[in-house]
């Protein structure tokens, strides 16, 4: 199951603080979670926020996906995220011949001849019943 860090919403009504938590995706916003990181509050003049930074590194380094929000506070609060290591894709080289280049594939000469074909086929008509059972739909 994939797992998410964001935010849950707690306080009363119109008066909304934040828990930064982990939980799996299919979760509900305000529903189960796996652990809790930390809090935000951004009702007073100065945003209150506190993090874990520990566990933090520690659910981002596991593969956690961090929303768009928790993003944010994570750069505010001074949490890098992981760069995703990805194997460079290896350049091949196709070694041809002259002769290869100037001839054409045997699939591409195949496909030209059937589509040649296509064209010079003359087309079907409708079956009896087809026509039969259009003309009772028309009427």
């Amino acid at each position: 199951m994939a797992v998410v860090i964001r935010l849950r919403r707690m306080g009363a009504k119109k008066d909304p603080k934040f828990r930064i938590v982990v939980a799996e995706s299919k979760s509900p916003r305000d529903g189960r979670f796996v652990d809790e990181l930390g809090s935000y509050n951004a009702q007073p003049k100065e945003a209150e926020l506190r993090v874990d930074a520990e566990r933090a590194k520690y659910w981002l380094s596991v593969g956690a996906m961090p929303s768009d929000q928790v993003k944010s506070l994570f750069k505010k609060a001074g949490i890098a995220m992981p760069v995703r290591q990805t194997k460079p894709k290896k350049k091949v080289e196709v070694k041809k011949t002259k002769a290869a280049k100037k001839a054409p594939r045997k699939s591409v000469a195949q496909k030209k001849a059937r589509v040649a074909a296509k064209a010079t086929a003359p087309k079907k008509k409708p079956s009896a019943k087809k026509a039969a059972a259009k003309k009772a739909t028309k009427k």
